[in-house]
């Protein structure tokens, strides 16, 4: 006779390390060789108001945004935090990446008692592995700790549709404001959580509501009262600017959900590599599992959409959270009906996940919903399998790429080994430097001190190949070529 008890610790000692394999996978894609990181001005900003900070230079704006907006303060104080454990970059971003492993797991937990076993081995999977969310992983930007706040939010939320006049209701608008702090285009978010509570609106607990949305106002308070003092110009500025420069207004939307399916994807890479960028078998291999996703993403939504209409007003608890994430990445899209092309970027779609990674997973689910649950189980772990395996030799052959040629001439630019070498060879000159992240890692400062003649400058071949100017001496640091003066 089989022991049911037995058989069932059997299950759950597959699954364990089943999750703990995805979740390896994720933090070795994600904190391998970390001198190829990316190191722009946005880091050394950042780096250096958390040093002031640190030195009682209290903010109470951040870092300005692509729309010329100032950001709320939360995330330079993050960095502070981050500064006063250990100063550094590298630990910085090692940082990021824990916490996008962190996302993962609180994924795993969030769908696991939701939609089952398979469906939440999947969706993290795809998250562990997908290009763009291990790029995001291992960098050192603002909107890079999004995705625990998202997976956070999404749980919350969960929640609230699962359970009447629950105190869990009082995250959703602290989140929500967590979330517009670290990137402002987290706006989008409040189309979900006003159909949520609109849905929910007999059933939920407003106090707790009211109760958070007092802690958010606290949260938000040093830059509201900085806008108020300044005619509330960032909030002009999000709404002007947000629409892009130039371009048709409404192609916005169009950018929007490109971006969203690229996200989960390897499509739209280009945008960190420029026009060079690697090929061979593992990019058309990591390009074709791309495709599948997103087919597996449209199936996801087409479905979840089929169950809304057929459930009608009355969904079962099952239907309202796939209404729920179609509600997500549908409002995140219709945020920008009114912008142009030039004024979305990816890091604004960072707020999709882990909802696109979640309906990509359904889809798969459904589509072999026919088969036997065993079988249907089977083919959909290894259909999982399969696309984490594409998605990472597609990274690693980026990765690659980016450290036999020091960077690459999109938005990667130069990688950080370089840029500490460029410095740490000016410093034993006593040399200062023409580029903010060589100047930050080289004396801890931005800009280059007024009055100085002794500087180094330089050119990027990524994208530059005129000739530079020297009269002094040449000399390279990976795709970085600096003239030091004599």
């Amino acid at each position: 006779m089989v022991d049911p008890h037995a058989s069932r610790f059997r299950w759950l000692s597959w699954e364990a390390a089943g999750v703990a394999a995805i979740l390896a996978l994720a933090a070795w894609l994600r904190l391998r060789h970390l001198g190829i990181m990316g190191f722009h001005d946005d880091q050394a900003v950042a780096l250096r108001i958390a040093h002031d900070i640190l030195h009682g230079d209290i903010r109470t704006i951040g870092l300005t945004s692509s729309s010329g907006a100032a950001n709320p303060p939360l995330y330079v104080y993050l960095v502070a935090a981050l500064v006063a454990i250990h100063d550094g970059a590298t630990f910085a971003t090692v940082s990021v990446a824990v916490l996008s492993v962190v996302a993962i797991a609180l994924t795993y937990v969030a769908v696991r008692p939701r939609f089952g076993r398979t469906v939440a081995a999947t969706t993290i999977a795809l998250f562990a592995t997908a290009p763009w969310a291990v790029f995001f992983g291992r960098f050192l930007w603002q909107q890079d700790f999004l995705p625990i706040v998202t997976v956070a939010l999404l749980w919350t939320m969960f929640v609230v549709l699962e359970r009447d006049r629950t105190r869990v209701a009082l995250l959703v608008p602290v989140l929500f404001v967590v979330a517009i702090s670290l990137n402002l285009s987290a706006v989008s978010l409040i189309l979900p959580i006003g159909a949520l509570l609109l849905y929910r609106r007999r059933d939920v607990d407003w106090r707790a509501i009211t109760a958070g949305v007092g802690i958010g106002i606290v949260v938000l308070a040093p830059w509201l009262a900085h806008n108020a003092k300044h005619g509330f110009h960032d909030f002009s500025l999000v709404v002007n600017n947000g629409r892009g420069h130039g371009g048709t207004p409404g192609t916005g939307i169009v950018e929007a959900v490109r971006w969203t399916v690229d996200l989960v994807s390897a499509g739209g890479w280009t945008f960190l590599t420029g026009a060079h960028h690697e090929g061979g078998p593992p990019w058309t291999l990591g390009r074709a599992a791309g495709i599948v996703v997103i087919t597996l993403l449209v199936v996801g939504m087409a479905t979840s959409l089929g169950r809304i209409l057929r459930d009608g007003r009355h969904p079962a608890t099952d239907t309202a959270r796939r209404a729920l994430l179609l509600i997500w990445l549908v409002g995140i899209c219709l945020a920008y009906v009114s912008s142009s092309r030039s004024g979305v970027g990816p890091h604004y779609l960072l707020v999709s996940y882990p909802a696109s990674f979640l309906l990509a997973a359904l889809g798969l689910h459904d589509s072999t919903s026919l088969l036997s649950r065993r079988r249907s189980a089977v083919v959909s772990l290894a259909a999982a399998g399969a696309l984490a395996a594409a998605f990472v030799a597609f990274t690693l052959s980026f990765q690659a790429f980016v450290q036999r040629h020091g960077g690459a001439g999109g938005a990667y630019w130069v990688v950080y080994d370089d840029t500490a070498a460029l410095a740490k060879a000016a410093r034993a000159r006593n040399l200062h430097v023409a580029s903010a992240p060589a100047e930050y890692l080289a004396w801890g400062h931005l800009q280059v001190p007024e009055g100085t003649t002794r500087l180094v400058t330089i050119r990027i071949r990524l994208t530059d190949n005129s000739a530079l100017p020297c009269t002094g001496q040449k000399r390279w640091f990976g795709p970085v070529e600096a003239c030091f003066p004599r």
